[in-house]
């Protein structure tokens, strides 16, 4: 649990156990988590609004364009930001259990849209995966390559890196797979980084990516992102009646795991693992709340929401303590 604002970690505990199977390990600051979902903002969408400061890409571009070996039919008019935004019209079709590797990056290519681009919300996986292509593809790097030069190693993320990891005390376990492995099944088997998980982190590395974007962009003299790309990320792009959304952030102030003390400004990102972390540029603060949700097995069911909303409770306690 860390709180923060701009040059100053307000809190930062931890609470509970790491891991309580086969033996009990206290949870400690300094505790890696897989983040699951969270790699979409934070790796992924960043990475593409750094190739867009570089001209090496558009937010505005037809997906065609920015992946020319895309092969299914209807894509025409799907732009990048209705990937980055989930209206692209795709679904979550999961492809984990028909190929592996390369292969498997190969059947994503071919996807084609089951609704109207811009039609409908539809979260899924694949359009963080394609966005993620499309970085390598213009910057001829791999996604964790390009991730750890431009964002991760200026921003000084020492422990941010996407997985697997070597076995450690530091790195929570996040339920069927092993210590370090990816727990999402595509990002695990697909043999290389991809776009929509498999970012292992802290929670003081993050808030270190917290403080640049609450800098819109920057942390002192580092620039990861220019205004005109982070302002534009970071605010809505849909309209009614569809939810709010902006360039790989969730905005919707109905957000289950969104603390109520933030303001309509607030955005941010879940993950499976049980992670949460918002930033509000108008009270200039952010939360992360991370947490092993799927250790020793997986929470959801009837309990998904239940965990959701636990995550919210927790960042308003902790933004109540101090003043927000």
């Amino acid at each position: 649990m860390l709180v923060g604002r701009p040059g100053k970690v307000l809190y930062h505990d931890a609470f509970g156990h790491a891991r309580i199977v086969p033996d009990k390990v206290k949870m400690a600051k300094d505790c890696i988590f897989d983040l699951a979902s969270v790699t979409k903002p934070v790796a992924t969408a960043t990475a593409f609004g750094v190739c867009v400061d570089e001209k090496l890409l558009r937010f505005d571009m037809p997906i065609r364009q920015a992946l020319p070996e895309l092969s299914g039919s209807g894509i025409e008019p799907i732009s990048v930001t209705q990937l980055a935004t989930h209206t692209s019209g795709f679904d979550n079709t999961k492809y984990h259990d028909r190929a592996q590797g390369d292969a498997l990056l190969e059947l994503m290519l071919g996807v084609t849209p089951k609704w109207t681009p811009g039609s409908r919300y539809y979260y899924s996986c694949q359009n963080m995966i394609l966005l993620g292509r499309m970085v390598e593809n213009a910057s001829g790097q791999r996604l964790d390559e390009f991730c750890r030069s431009r964002i991760f190693q200026p921003l000084g993320m020492r422990d941010t890196s996407f997985g697997p990891l070597p076995p450690s005390s530091r790195v929570v376990p996040s339920g069927a797979s092993e210590i370090g492995q990816i727990e999402d099944a595509q990002a695990r088997i697909a043999g290389r980084p991809v776009g929509n998980a498999g970012l292992f982190s802290t929670a003081a590395d993050l808030a270190r990516f917290c403080e640049m974007l609450l800098g819109e962009g920057r942390l002192g003299e580092i620039r990861v992102l220019s205004p005109e790309s982070h302002r534009l990320m970071t605010r809505n792009l849909l309209a009614p009646p569809l939810p709010a959304r902006g360039f790989g952030w969730e905005l919707d102030v109905n957000s289950l795991h969104r603390p109520t003390r933030l303001s309509k400004t607030a955005y941010g990102h879940s993950g499976h693992t049980g992670q949460s972390i918002w930033i509000d540029p108008e009270r200039q603060v952010y939360v992360i709340v991370l947490t092993n949700r799927n250790h020793p097995q997986f929470v959801g069911g009837e309990r998904k929401d239940e965990q959701y909303r636990a995550r919210a409770r927790i960042g308003d306690a902790a933004l109540a303590s101090l003043g927000y």
